[in-house]
């Protein structure tokens, strides 16, 4: 059976911004660098067959060091680029929860029932994270995912079998920080 452990990616300049980054392809920044190294030092024990992320910047950069480090190989997936937000991208999240206060909360809480103008529907992300699984998570091998926010969740509510829900706890978000997740 498949083991998947999810990782989301180094901080960019958004990240330290407390903005919306979604589908917008933004660098690490040094303090991503940093915490990718970080990470790094911690995968020296773990046995990781495949390295997977999406095409957008951080994942892809996060990976591509991890896969270079470890030796490991890695793939890029259309399936993994991050959940386009629309109107919302490069907003902070305050605003965001400033200006549509009970669109947000709805999208946190029930995710599949929101449509943010010019987003990509949570379900058709939720679609392509289940595309995903078939395609890999049948296989008898141990593979690390880089995915960010919101996509890292959907990816975890799939596998764990959960309610689609982003609503967070900031301890249960950490970027870098390796997350095991455990098959329904």
């Amino acid at each position: 059976m498949c083991k998947i452990f999810l990782v989301r990616p180094g901080q960019t300049d958004y990240d330290s911004q407390h903005r919306v980054q979604g589908s917008l392809n933004l660098p690490l920044n040094e303090g991503g660098f940093r915490e990718v190294e970080a990470l790094i030092e911690s995968l020296a024990d773990q046995e990781i067959d495949l390295i997977l992320s999406g095409p957008n910047e951080p994942s892809h950069s996060t990976a591509e060091i991890i896969s270079e480090k470890l030796d490991v190989p890695f793939k890029s997936s259309d399936l993994l680029r991050n959940v386009s937000q629309g109107i919302w991208e490069g907003l902070e999240v305050d605003e965001v929860k400033r200006k549509f206060p009970t669109v947000y909360r709805h999208w946190e809480d029930a995710p599949l029932e929101v449509a943010i103008p010019n987003a990509e529907p949570i379900e058709a992300a939720v679609k392509r994270v289940i595309k995903l699984m078939k395609q890999y998570g049948r296989k008898d091998k141990q593979i690390l995912i880089v995915a960010p926010e919101p996509l890292a969740t959907l990816i975890a509510c799939n596998v764990e079998g959960r309610k689609v829900c982003l609503h967070h706890h900031p301890q249960d978000i950490k970027r870098c920080k390796l997350q095991t997740l455990h098959r329904a």
